[in-house]
């Protein structure tokens, strides 16, 4: 698994991203930012991104199929008034915490998609 973005390579998290994700059992200490590239991109089976504007722009670089690309907030389980999950980056804590709290629900959605999938292609055999 690999993460990039489109701004600036090889900046840490913010402070408060640090701390919200150490409260959910995941150190960023060490997390550094890379951009999204073609090489990226080509080696993924699935990409993952929070807005549609970001799925345009990886629908440009990669030119490729766009069931392999997912705007993670499809999936949250909630009753959603956007798609978008927002970037908490510059706000405050307490938005850290919300933004983890929507990606921690989609990723549980997504996950147990795939392994209904999974599941499903095991039993087509």
């Amino acid at each position: 698994m690999e993460s990039a973005g489109f701004i600036g390579p090889n900046r840490p998290a913010p402070a408060d991203a640090l701390a919200a994700a150490l409260e959910r059992g995941t150190d960023l200490a060490g997390h550094r930012s890379q951009l999204v590239s073609r090489a990226l991109l080509d080696a993924a089976d699935l990409i993952v991104v929070m807005n549609t504007a970001q799925r345009d722009a990886i629908m440009v670089r990669r030119r490729g199929i766009p069931r392999q690309v997912l705007v993670l907030g499809d999936l949250d389980p909630e009753p959603i008034t956007m798609r978008e999950i927002i970037d908490p980056w510059g706000k405050s804590r307490a938005t850290f915490d919300a933004c983890y709290d929507r990606i921690d629900r989609c990723l549980e959605e997504l996950v147990r998609s795939l392994g209904r999938q999974a599941a499903v292609s095991g039993t087509a055999r």
